[in-house]
């Protein structure tokens, strides 16, 4: 048996074995020739096979004796139906991925076309983050998924959390062949994930040069305008995406070492639209007679709880209102509609938020021999998003306004195959993902404001100087509230896998294993230098009522009066953690009749726990003695009989890492069973069946 590449012209060979069966394993999705041929049998030849993505296909061959010399060759061939396993999932081919119309040009969106995903609520079908995976899978957590490119992962535990995954590296659809999402019964290869691999194959180097150019533009004269710009009389604001770039591949020699190469621009203007309620002049010279809700002297209640009137009613005392309290409501930019009715948003602009970018990818194939074949790719990214300071607020907009950030990937993978014999396959692979993504802030500094020598402790909590949240209450415009600015970030996963695939009589049998480190690098302090919440209730008549009528959150700036149960000032660690997963698998896909095809799977795998390099983690004991003694007596109040009766110690510890314990205990006891089968009923339809699940002890 003879199978060659149509594109490269490079061939492998499998004989069959006693029960007629050959093998063909780690075949690249492509287009083949397939060559059938033995002593005194005719031969035959089909062309033109198009092998998927994660596909395994039976193509059976009968031979009659030879009469002469001659050669039976089929050039027309129906679709190759997967009949060799009983994984369920969609292959998306590059019909798809280049020319449907996708947002932003992600191919992430064509995930939908899977049956049994779905958006996340409130996200549409538009990549958002977590990015890549901010999808549901037949029911399953959003943001679990498991993508690989060529093989390879690119999908990483999110940066803050851990529980769910995002991807940093997304390729240019016009360089995805296809790709695959595999939703369900998918072999014992594949874990560590929520239930879904998404496969992706990049183009590669052929006998013959081929390559593309592409441009994708949009501009703001093709665009309607908001509706709120267009009744406030605002233009529409630039919009500019130009995204272009190029792509070659071809013989570096021909049928032997072959490369692909391919670069991308992006340039992207968004309106950033703010739409809120600021202070009017009135209001920041302490006048609230014509602002929506009365207020009331903090300053002055009477013992029954209620507030009395300032000497002229909803108008502060010019020596009730604080110094530090002006400068903050003066740093707000004046109502763009003087007009707007009290208590109405009437701070209307539109900014840029601008996003530059550049990515590449570097692909090399070699074939030492007809038995040795090696992938190697580099893929790299650099993005840079900035939206200028107006409020610092993240109530609006993706991320809010204020806010500058830089993306730095690195991807890598380098992929050996070497053919031990015509029925032995053994793949080692090795992929690294480094994702650098720090983001930073323009905002005032503290020395605006707070200039005074007892102000400088806001800024040593953190080591930050930045201005502190200002936090309103009601719609009315908060200042410098961002959550995730001033955050540090960097990310390495190496991953690294070995894999045997066996032909044994009417057997394929895979075995191996595969083990993951994660580095995660980590700093987001929050509100570094304090968050102070100013809310109308301060001002409101009536002391605890939360009267919605009464009060504003700008009256209380002024005073200087705050919110002590909203108002704090934490401080936050960086961390420097690392995590380990490993695992091993078995998978016996047994061809038990031409058309049943049996698969049987077992993968054991553990997780160890986060370490932290500097040991900056606690684990609790449930169990252990606290040494803190709390008699408990519960009596029933209406008989006197004791219902609870309990003396000693509280149960439950606090341990800090030593040398010999850095983690929590890692569990050893996770195996997970994979039974299915495919049945093929003829040479258009297959019906799979599958069972999997963990068992834990």
């Amino acid at each position: 048996m003879t199978l060659t590449d149509e594109g490269t012209n490079i061939a492998a060979n499998s004989v069959t074995n006693g029960s007629g069966i050959y093998l063909f394993t780690g075949v690249r999705p492509g287009t083949y020739t397939i060559r059938a041929e033995a002593s005194g049998l005719a031969s035959q030849e089909r062309k033109a096979l198009t092998l998927a993505v994660s596909q395994s296909a039976t193509l059976n061959f009968s031979l009659s004796p030879q009469s002469a010399a001659e050669v039976i060759t089929v050039t027309e061939t129906a679709p190759l139906l997967d009949t060799g396993n009983a994984s369920l999932g969609t292959d998306v081919t590059n019909e798809y991925v280049r020319d449907i119309p996708l947002s932003n040009r992600s191919m992430f969106g064509l995930v939908f076309l899977a049956g049994g995903v779905t958006e996340t609520a409130g996200q549409g079908t538009q990549d958002s983050y977590p990015s890549g995976t901010n999808f549901v899978s037949n029911g399953q957590r959003n943001a679990t998924a498991e993508i690989r490119l060529d093989g390879a992962l690119t999908s990483a535990p999110e940066q803050g959390e851990g529980a769910t995954t995002n991807v940093y590296y997304q390729p240019s659809v016009e360089i995805v062949q296809e790709f695959k999402v595999e939703n369900n019964s998918f072999s014992s290869e594949y874990g560590n994930n929520g239930g879904t691999v998404v496969n992706i194959v990049l183009k590669q180097g052929t006998n013959k040069f081929h390559g593309s150019g592409w441009w994708f533009g949009q501009r703001s004269a093709l665009d309607a305008n908001e509706f709120f710009r267009n009744a406030n009389g605002i233009p529409n604001p630039d919009h500019v995406r130009d995204q272009y770039g190029f792509s070659l591949g071809g013989p570096i020699k021909n049928s032997k070492t072959f490369f692909f190469v391919d670069f991308e621009q992006l340039r992207q203007n968004d309106p950033f639209n703010i739409d809120t309620l600021v202070p009017t002049a009135l209001e920041r010279a302490g006048d609230f007679r014509n602002s929506l809700n009365p207020i009331f002297n903090p300053f002055n209640v009477d013992p029954a709880g209620n507030r009395a009137d300032f000497t002229i009613p909803n108008v502060i005392d010019p020596g009730l209102i604080d110094p530090i309290g002006q400068k903050i409501i003066n740093l707000y930019p004046q109502p763009t509609d003087p007009n707007a009715l009290p208590g109405q948003n009437n701070f209307h602009k539109s900014v840029l938020n601008k996003t530059t970018g550049r990515q590449f990818d570097i692909k090399i194939d070699h074939n030492f021999t007809d038995k040795n074949h090696l992938s190697a790719r580099y893929s790299n990214l650099h993005g840079v998003n900035s939206v200028p300071f107006v409020f610092g607020n993240g109530d609006w907009g993706p991320g809010g306004d204020g806010l500058d950030s830089t993306t730095d990937v690195h991807n890598a993978s380098l992929e050996d195959n070497f053919t031990v014999s015509p029925n032995i396959v053994w793949t080692n692979r090795f992929a690294i993902d480094r994702a650098v993504a720090p983001v930073t802030e323009n905002y005032p500094k503290l020395s605006t404001v707070f200039d005074q020598p007892g102000d400088a402790v806001l800024g040593q909590a953190n080591h930050l100087s930045r201005f502190p949240t200002i936090q309103m209450d009601s719609n009315n415009a908060s200042l410098f509230d961002q959550c995730c600015t001033d955050t540090t970030f960097a990310h390495t996963l190496y991953s690294y896998s070995s894999a045997v695939s066996w032909a044994k009589g009417r057997q394929i049998w895979k075995f191996g294993g595969e083990q993951r480190l994660f580095f995660n690098n980590f700093f987001q302090p929050g509100n570094p230098t304090g968050i102070f919440q100013f809310t109308q209730g301060v001002t409101e008549q009536v002391v605890g009522t939360g009267d919605g009528d009464q009060g504003s959150s700008f009256a209380s700036l002024l005073l200087g009066y705050g919110d002590n149960d909203g108002s704090s000032l934490d401080t936050s660690g960086a961390l420097a953690n690392k995590s380990k997963e490993t695992a091993f698998y078995f998978q016996d896909d047994w061809k038990v009749t031409s058309k049943l095809t049996v698969n049987l799977g077992l993968r054991y795998e553990w997780s160890t726990p986060y370490t932290e390099r500097n040991n900056l983690v606690q684990f609790t004991n449930f169990t252990g003695d606290s040494g803190v003694a709390v008699p408990i007596n519960v009596v029933d109040p209406n008989t006197g009989t004791a219902l609870l009766s309990h003396s000693g110690n509280l149960p439950g510890t606090t341990i800090f890492p030593t040398s010999g314990r850095r983690n929590i205990p890692v569990d050893r006891n996770n195996w997970a069973p994979r039974v299915g089968f495919a049945y093929s009923l003829g040479s258009k339809t297959v019906v799979p069946s599958h069972s999997s699940g963990p068992v834990s002890g």
